[in-house]
């Protein structure tokens, strides 16, 4: 049963907090508890262990996994439906039916009413038919059919089977769309793609957008037409209309995670220009919408990743603005919230343990960095021939070259080309560019600064360390002088954008 131990590690702490709590219900669940326990504590599946550990026939065993499985796929349903919308008007419409069964046709005619106007807040348009069929039926039973209700019940109808049949062409076209994303990404960077999305939001502009749920599918596909095309100031713009569409919209008023995927992509064009300044507005903005949720903590998904938002930017904002209290305060709430087992991610963990590591070397506190390079190979031992964990052995480099240690570097950096040659490890362009200086540097045959700058994409922090590797500044004056942040002048207060969406939470 690998599929349940591999069922079991994928749960968020909160999904296994559900099922556990379920599985401890009753006398006939609390052995399946034990599975569940020894399960959880294998890191990797192994059967017969299990079996000596419960001391049971091979075959009971097989049969006690097997129910396991199922028990916690059903305790999943239960976890997810209340989440759910469509679960819980379903159920209301299953409410109607007994009514109905139960002759109380004023009662089922009351409560169906008020699924009707629930239903369509929210535009659950595939049970809104339903509802309809069955209010058309409380009519017919109750003796209140004629032609003007009929009439009325058959319009309304007609008018949510529009609006259904208008998303599903939206939805085929996002597929289309997104399906052309990913073969021009990654497959063939081929004009032909481009111009096959354009063709396809081209049929947008005919299109009655009759809901908010249509409206929103018309964002994401535009959004996907300006990523292809490379337009990240019609990609910010779309996002932003959709973002404030999100806020206004009662559709999506629960949709948390949503709002915050859009709001994270507004985020693109501001990195890329270095609007340093409305980067933290945003930031400011995303932690105080967000706050009642994070607060709450029952969305260990959201969390997640509103955490990998959370430090992805603050630690950008840091490579360009550095301060050391502002950095240690990052790196007390990182640890902080891994110690409570809110992040168990192991790409999203690294990715910011690698951050934290890049800003405190480029803060010059060389001595505060070990420990952290400590930690984060510690956590990454298993995967020492990932990107990631190359990368911290390039920090690693560029510490020790940084601190003079050059015995240290000339043997890691030898240890490491060893490393890449034998496994034949492909580094990605900025790890390729980094690595080339700092072998030139070791061959004392290092070339200008713009060499090494015009290799790199926009990974800021590896554009700070070419600087300091070929200069003697500082990295305060490497930043004013080479990488000004470029709204400087900017005014949270007059940002008319953000104070709409302010008044609107």
């Amino acid at each position: 049963m690998k599929k349940l131990h591999d069922l079991i590690h994928s749960l968020s702490q909160g999904e296994k907090r559900f099922v556990k709590i379920r599985l401890n219900g009753n006398k006939s669940t609390s052995l399946l508890k034990t599975y569940f326990e020894l399960l959880n504590k294998q890191k990797t599946y192994s059967f017969d262990e299990i079996n000596k550990t419960v001391k049971q026939t091979k075959k009971l065993t097989q049969s006690n996994l097997s129910l396991l499985y199922e028990v916690v796929l059903k305790h999943l349903q239960s976890h997810y439906s209340t989440k759910n919308i469509e679960f819980g008007f379903r159920g209301e419409l299953s409410s109607v039916k007994i009514l109905m069964d139960k002759g109380l046709f004023s009662e089922a005619k009351s409560l169906c009413k008020k699924l009707i106007l629930k239903a369509h807040k929210k535009e659950e348009f595939a049970v809104l038919k339903s509802v309809y069929k069955e209010y058309w039926n409380i009519h017919l039973l109750n003796g209140e059919l004629n032609e003007a209700s009929n009439e009325t019940i058959q319009a309304e109808l007609n008018a949510v089977c529009e609006k259904e049949s208008k998303i599903v062409r939206l939805e085929e076209m996002y597929r289309m769309v997104t399906t052309l994303y990913y073969d021009y990404f990654f497959k063939k960077r081929d004009q032909e793609y481009q111009n096959r999305v354009q063709q396809v939001t081209k049929t947008l502009e005919a299109l009655d957008l009759n809901s908010d749920t249509a409206k929103h599918i018309s964002f994401e596909i535009k959004s996907i037409e300006s990523v292809v095309l490379n337009d990240l100031g019609s990609h910010h713009s779309i996002r932003k209309k959709q973002l404030k569409h999100l806020m206004l919209s009662p559709v999506f008023e629960s949709d948390h995670l949503l709002r915050l995927m859009v709001l994270s992509n507004t985020f693109t064009l501001l990195r890329s220009q270095a609007r340093v300044k409305e980067l933290s507005a945003y930031l400011v903005f995303m932690e105080r919408h967000f706050k009642s949720i994070m607060d709450g903590g029952n969305d260990s998904v959201f969390a997640e990743k509103y955490y990998d938002i959370y430090f992805t930017n603050h630690c950008f904002i840091q490579s360009w603005e550095s301060d050391g209290h502002r950095l240690n305060q990052l790196i007390i709430s990182f640890k902080e919230i891994m110690s409570k087992g809110y992040i168990t991610n192991p790409l999203i963990v690294g990715r910011i343990y690698l951050s934290l590591i890049e800003l405190q070397i480029t803060a010059e506190n060389y001595k505060e960095a070990g420990p952290l390079l400590t930690e984060f190979f510690s956590l990454s031992k298993k995967k020492k021939y990932s990107k990631h964990y190359m990368e911290g052995d390039l920090l690693f480099l560029v510490q020790n070259y940084l601190q003079g240690k050059i015995d240290t570097f000339d043997n890691a950096l030898e240890a490491f080309n060893r490393k890449v040659r034998r496994n034949e490890l492909e580094l990605d362009p900025d790890q390729k560019a980094l690595l080339a200086l700092l072998n030139d540097l070791f061959k004392e045959t290092a070339r200008d600064i713009r060499h090494y700058i015009a290799r790199l994409s926009n990974k800021q922090t590896y554009k700070l360390f070419v600087y300091k590797l070929l200069s003697s500044h500082s990295f305060e004056k490497i930043r004013s002088e080479q990488f000004p942040i470029n709204d400087v002048d900017y005014s949270r207060n007059s940002d008319v954008y953000l104070s709409d969406l302010n008044e609107i939470v």
